[in-house]
């Protein structure tokens, strides 16, 4: 079995936007309850947004 979480975490300052990703997975063998696999993988993504002008 495959199971995991996925979290975000986002952080504005100003026009530009930081967007962090947490993806967190195991495989499980459910014949012997043994975890087979484990990993965690991070991502960041910036975003600029420009201000609003009238």
């Amino acid at each position: 079995m495959l199971q995991g979480s996925i979290k975000d975490i986002v952080d504005r300052s100003g026009g530009t936007e930081v967007k962090f990703y947490q993806v967190d997975m195991e495989l499980v063998d459910l014949q012997s309850n043994e975890k087979v696999w484990m990993d965690s993988k991070k991502i960041k993504k910036v975003v600029d947004r420009p201000g609003t002008s009238w």
